[in-house]
């Protein structure tokens, strides 16, 4: 038995929403950093943003692979797929990542040191 795969299932609509909220915590999370002069959630939050960029790209560049029909394309194919780039993100940032989240912390560290206490109640 076949399954037709022809109804409109698009799933671009969840994955934006879930960007809008990362991006919303990754701004709620350095503003407790910077507001706590913490270095190290400073760190980790630039590693997870350096995530959530990884896995876009990886999103994209899946995207330009031609379908050769060997496996066909499916909703449980595109699921597990983007879960296994998202793992794959994680894992990489987790280690040294691309360098983004590192050249990200340099900056905004930078920022941290130079700001005083009175000067995040502005």
């Amino acid at each position: 038995m076949k399954i037709d795969g022809s109804l409109p299932i698009s799933t671009n609509q969840g994955q934006y929403k879930k960007d809008e909220v990362q991006a919303e915590n990754f701004q709620k999370t350095f503003e407790k950093a910077k507001e706590n002069q913490d270095e190290k959630r400073l760190m980790q939050t630039c590693k997870e943003l350096e995530s959530v960029f990884v896995n876009m790209m990886f999103k994209n560049m899946r995207a330009t692979v031609p379908s050769d029909g060997f496996i066909e394309k499916s909703f449980g194919r595109e699921t597990f797929e983007g879960m296994l780039d998202e793992k794959i993100a994680e894992t990489l940032a987790k280690g040294q990542g691309v360098g983004l989240a590192q050249q990200m912390y340099k900056q905004l560290s930078r920022n941290l040191k130079n700001q005083s206490p009175e000067d995040s109640k502005l």
